[in-house]
């Protein structure tokens, strides 16, 4: 028996590190965002929610990535029921729900946008992408996505875009390949009644992506002489966990989302 998905990563590493020159762009754009005192919003639907959820509360997590994860189009892993797969399935593909999340919060000048999507073409991801283009033109939007996918597969939203379109029609639009092939699944069993394909790469090069925009992140503001929270390792005796000083940074960045003095109008 052979273990092959370990090689797959290779893709990964290899994806990453040629897109270091987008990936310093972006952390500048969070660097910017956060030393203003404000906020990096980011949005995904799905399974993408692990991407969000390490950027917003992890150790090692910076202050000031505010996470827009709607219950209904992220939380499915009841599986069947009333809160299962058919449901959010179902609800992701409803237009007019980026304008009903973006409605509920305030933006200021420069604070970006992240959505995390595996593959571009989920409609409630392109459709927050497009609605916030529309309101905040100058702001940055970010997308994690396929590149591969979100180019050359059919859009699903009735504007015929994927991310990849919303992106390149942005302002000051950045697009990070999430490094997976079409179709995301990596490995292919073959056996005498079918042939099987399993372990997908989309969740572990948005992970991959996430860390390394931690990283450099961190190193900007390192570099401009700001010192910021970064949540401890909680585990290790000898560590003083600093919950309270980052929970605090938090509280104060996230009021801010839902009523900031310096709110930015969104353009009608």
């Amino acid at each position: 028996m052979e273990l092959t998905l370990p090689h797959q990563l290779d893709r990964i590493r290899d994806g990453v590190l040629a897109q270091e020159s987008v990936l310093s762009e972006v952390a500048r754009c969070f660097a910017d965002a956060i030393v203003a005192g404000g906020l990096v919003h980011t949005y995904a639907n799905g399974h993408s929610r692990i991407a969000v959820e390490e950027l917003c509360v992890r150790m090692g997590a910076l202050t000031g990535f505010h996470p827009l994860l709607p219950q209904a189009v992220a939380n499915f892993t009841d599986v069947v029921g009333a809160d299962g797969l058919r449901l959010n399935q179902a609800i992701e593909k409803v237009e007019g729900l980026g304008a009903t999340i973006l409605d509920e919060y305030e933006f200021s000048a420069g604070e970006p946008l992240v959505v995390v999507s595996a593959s571009g073409q989920t409609a409630c991801a392109v459709d927050i992408a497009l609605e916030f283009n529309r309101r905040y033109p100058d702001n940055p939007l970010v997308a994690i996505t396929s590149l591969l996918q979100g180019r050359e597969a059919g859009a699903k939203h009735s504007s015929r875009k994927t991310l990849y379109h919303v992106v390149k029609e942005a302002n000051r639009g950045y697009l990070i390949d999430n490094c997976m092939p079409m179709g995301d699944v990596s490995v292919t069993v073959e056996g005498p009644e079918a042939a099987y394909k399993v372990c997908p790469l989309s969740s572990i090069g948005a992970l991959t992506v996430v860390q390394s925009l931690n990283e450099l992140t961190i190193r900007e503001l390192v570099k401009r002489r700001h010192k910021h929270p970064v949540l401890e390792n909680m585990h290790l005796g000898e560590t003083q966990v600093n919950y309270d000083n980052w929970l605090r940074d938090q509280r104060k960045r996230y009021a801010r989302a839902l009523s900031n003095p310096a709110r930015l109008d969104p353009r009608s």
